[in-house]
């Protein structure tokens, strides 16, 4: 039974090709070959759950392609197990072999495994798997920023700015100083962020690194953050805004 910290990954920087919706899968016969490859090399995955505000670090433990289901590992918290079995949507997200995994299941269930206890859920409807090297980030607007709007679990708002973007992760940056006191690793759901021509979006982020930057007179923090399970409304969106913002820059550097 395992108790490991979450591996936090930075929100990727590369800069070569754009996202495709092949990354995709909801081919059964396809998922059911990426759990087993997980299941086989064993790697740590951090289940989010009630609304992102818990989360349990496991690991796949067995896959049946003919039943359609999956075994992972029972965490070291009783009280998170409970609530995890409790809750009605549960999101795995992991980095194996640096490309990012992310897929959503439905109820979990109490399942015996080798003589201990351990989760079993049926395969995700979908299955996004997405290499580092296929995103592609640019800076945004500096004088007229894109708005983003995040909520704590108190319902307390906080405004930022958007300071790059792609369609791994988003960089934001404000002056307020609570933003100080977000956790690295913690999840921000039902972020919206307001692309303007292109609609508003409404996502959810993982907090990847939080940096203090030292204006003339205050302090301006930035926090990195990366996009956990686009929907494909929103992958649309930020990839037109995306394209668009590109094709401003080379206009404007061949002058």
């Amino acid at each position: 039974m395992e108790t490991t910290e979450p591996q936090v990954t930075p929100a990727p920087t590369d800069n070569e090709t754009q996202l495709h919706d092949s990354y995709r899968i909801t081919n059964p016969l396809e998922i059911g070959g990426v759990l087993r490859h997980l299941a086989t090399r064993g790697d740590f995955m951090t289940v989010y759950f009630a609304n992102g505000q818990r989360q349990l670090v496991t690991r796949l433990l067995k896959v049946e392609p003919q039943a359609r289901g999956f075994y992972f590992d029972w965490g070291g918290v009783e009280a998170e197990n409970r609530a995890l079995l409790a809750s009605k949507r549960a999101l795995f997200v992991g980095v194996p072999e640096g490309i990012q995994v992310h897929f959503p299941i439905g109820d979990a269930q109490e399942r015996e495994f080798e003589g201990y206890p351990a989760f079993y859920a049926p395969y995700p409807e979908t299955l996004v798997r997405l290499q580092r090297r296929d995103y592609f980030r640019v800076k945004t607007p500096i004088l007229d920023p894109y708005p983003c709007t995040i909520k704590f679990p108190d319902d307390t708002p906080m405004r930022l700015s958007v300071f790059d973007l792609s369609l791994g992760g988003v960089g934001l940056r404000t002056k307020a100083d609570a933003a100080a006191e977000i956790p690295k690793g913690s999840m921000l759901m039902h972020v919206e962020i307001e692309l303007r021509d292109y609609g508003t979006v409404q996502v959810d982020l993982e907090v990847c690194a939080i940096r203090s930057v030292p204006l003339a007179k205050d302090v301006e923090y930035h926090i990195g953050c990366r996009f956990i399970a686009l929907s494909r409304t929103a992958e649309s969106r930020l990839q037109k805004l995306i394209t668009q913002l590109e094709l401003n820059r080379r206009a404007f550097a061949r002058g």
